[in-house]
């Protein structure tokens, strides 16, 4: 992957954030920004979201995203200088979560050595 690209799916992912936290406060407050993954011609972006909760949480940040990805995506374009504004995939992962339980893993591991 190039640097060019690199620095794109880094901006793509910083710009996305920084919406969810200015527009969306309350709606998104339980929703992470785990990365992007842009399309070398530049035409689709991945988004890796996470989210804090139940499956009810999850489900909600799904819609929450299906509803806003046009406003989304005009926000990235408004911020970001590029060609072609990519169009938005939001995939959910359960990034956090896993961290979460190899805390509580290393956790654990450490009370028993202790």
């Amino acid at each position: 992957m190039s640097l060019h690209l690199n620095r794109v799916n880094e901006a793509v992912g910083h710009e996305i954030s920084r919406a969810l936290r200015i527009y969306f406060r309350e709606e998104a407050a339980n929703i992470t920004i785990v990365g992007a993954q842009v399309s070398s011609d530049l035409r689709l972006a991945c988004v890796k979201f996470s989210v804090i909760g139940d499956d009810a949480a999850r489900s909600l940040a799904a819609r929450f995203f299906a509803k806003r990805k046009n406003f989304i995506k005009k926000k990235l374009c408004d911020r970001i200088r590029m060609r072609r504004v990519p169009e938005l995939r939001f995939e959910m992962t359960d990034a956090i979560a896993h961290g979460n339980d190899l805390i509580e893993l290393l956790d654990g591991i450490a009370e028993g050595e202790m």
